[in-house]
């Protein structure tokens, strides 16, 4: 079996068990927590990936320096030097930020939340808990991206699935045990940060390979990487804050109990990134290791390959998800209010975050090449755009007019930055590419979804209407894997050994 499908394989083992541990378990925080404490969690999962902003591209440029010394011969003392010198400086970081959450925990919580029935001290003590937890998490990004461009995927997503259990399972048990079941919460996300980060740390050093001497810090390695590290981490800022703004913006204007159905809904969108990473830091270190040996040609057909992938494991649940939005919500809860408070963000919350996926592999052609210049331009153009509407937005239509601001300009994004990146690396071959990797896919997708829609008449409700979404998304997938060219020749040979 090749590297790309054993880490691909790899990569969705993990990240549908991370899914089906993050998705199954809200039901149940929220009848244990209630609907505003779990708006503090909302706002746990909405700051988690705003630390990833003082990364400042040091996880990318590790995972492509990596991969591209994995290429070379004799490159085992620089690969040791490159992750001690980033360590180093991840960690600095970590303390100061410590720090700084201790100091500002209070102030946050007087300005910034709206609670009804929460004591102002539950808050105060979860805002310094969350606080510590993301900081003490946020350099297993900087791990996470070493082991793949070391192309360790399978080890790294056992790890993950083992963190992820205990993390789901360990809160589960927790807010039904404590008396003081929110502070619970928090606290055990505290504790599986620290055992996350070291375990992850020694994942990585032990998959390097020895070197002559010790690891180093060198002043010099920074100098070598610091442009490609500023660009990548100013498109990771900007993709951020556009990404996270309705949330922020949400936070603070509407209380926590809203918040916290707007933080369902994109708990369950969050599972469509779920999908699309796996294939990216599948296919990202291959193009880099081809772009350090020069081979322009399987580049290409590698890039291409990425893309039809990626769109065939994410449009049919993304369609599915969208058209059967209530149903899907009443089966996972249970529950007519959040259901009905829920289903339509959901609906146009999905389409927004399927165009908006899409920048994954453009994005991996950039990272290989090191050319970031025209993504930061077209996302700082958007951003840009993009704050004045989502705030207009939420003034005239609330949580509806945040939906509708992240969805329209990410199609609008997503449209540009294949535009342009095709034209970049690519001429003359936007068209083509367009209807094999994304429009066939989406359109036969959506158009088998749209009839199983129009022909189900019975109620979708209970185990029997689990296995009818299910069976609707199995034949979707089905037909837009069949009808996309690089998938359909897999399943030649996969089932037919042609």
């Amino acid at each position: 079996m090749s590297n790309i499908k054993k880490n691909i394989i790899a990569n969705y083992a993990g990240k549908i068990w991370a899914t089906v541990i993050n998705i199954a378990f809200v039901p149940f925080y929220i009848k244990y927590i209630g609907i505003e404490a779990y708006g503090l969690v909302g706002v746990f999962a909405t700051i988690q990936p705003l630390m990833t902003i003082l990364d400042m591209g040091m996880s990318p440029s590790i995972s492509r320096e990596l991969a591209r010394y994995s290429a070379l011969p004799g490159q085992e003392q620089n690969m040791r030097n490159l992750v001690r010198t980033l360590e180093l400086i991840y960690w600095g970081i970590a303390a100061l930020l410590c720090i700084i959450v201790l100091a500002l925990a209070p102030l946050t919580v007087s300005h910034w939340f709206t609670p009804q029935k929460l004591p102002v001290s539950i808050i105060n003590q979860s805002v310094v808990l969350m606080g510590l937890a993301l900081v003490l998490q946020w350099p297993v990004g900087f791990y996470s991206g070493g082991l793949i461009g070391l192309q360790k995927q399978v080890i790294f997503n056992v790890f993950n699935a083992i963190m992820w259990t205990l993390r789901g399972f360990g809160a589960l048990l927790v807010v039904m045990l404590s008396s003081n079941p929110v502070l619970a919460f928090f606290w055990w996300q505290l504790l599986m940060s620290i055992i996350n980060v070291f375990g992850i740390a020694t994942l990585l050093w032990r998959s390097l390979l020895p070197s002559p001497g010790p690891a180093q810090f060198r002043k010099d390695i920074l100098q070598s990487i610091w442009r490609f590290a500023f660009g990548m981490g100013s498109i990771s800022v900007i993709i951020l804050i556009f990404n996270q703004l309705d949330k922020i913006i949400l936070s603070s204007k509407i209380n926590l109990s809203m918040f916290g159905y707007y933080s369902v809904v994109w708990q369950v969108v969050g599972s469509l990134f779920l999908l699309y990473y796996p294939i990216y830091v599948a296919f990202s270190p291959v193009i880099t290791q081809l772009y350090a040996q020069r081979d322009f040609e399987n580049i290409k057909i590698t890039y291409q390959k990425g893309r039809q992938f990626m769109s065939v494991a994410v449009f049919p649940v993304s369609v599915v998800l969208a058209i059967f939005s209530k149903e899907i919500l009443f089966i996972w809860t249970g529950d007519t209010i959040i259901t009905e408070n829920c289903y339509l963000l959901l609906s146009i919350i999905t389409v927004g975050a399927t165009f908006n996926g899409l920048f994954y592999m453009p994005y991996s052609m950039s990272q290989a090449y090191g050319q970031t210049k025209h993504l930061l331009y077209i996302f700082i153009s958007i951003l840009v755009a993009y704050i004045p509407l989502v705030y207009l937005g939420i003034r005239i239509y609330g949580v509806y007019g945040a939906a509708i601001a992240f969805t329209v300009v990410s199609v609008i994004q997503q449209g540009i930055v294949n535009y342009v990146t095709h034209r970049h690396f690519f001429l003359h071959e936007n068209i083509k590419w367009f209807f094999d990797d994304i429009g066939r896919p989406l359109f036969v997708a959506f158009i088998t979804a749209a009839i199983a829609k129009y022909i189900i008449n019975w109620p979708l409700t209970g185990i029997f209407g689990l296995f009818t979404i299910l069976g609707i998304y199995i034949v979707t997938l089905t037909a837009a894997a069949l009808i996309t060219p690089f998938t359909r020749v897999s399943i030649n040979k996969c089932f037919f050994n042609r």
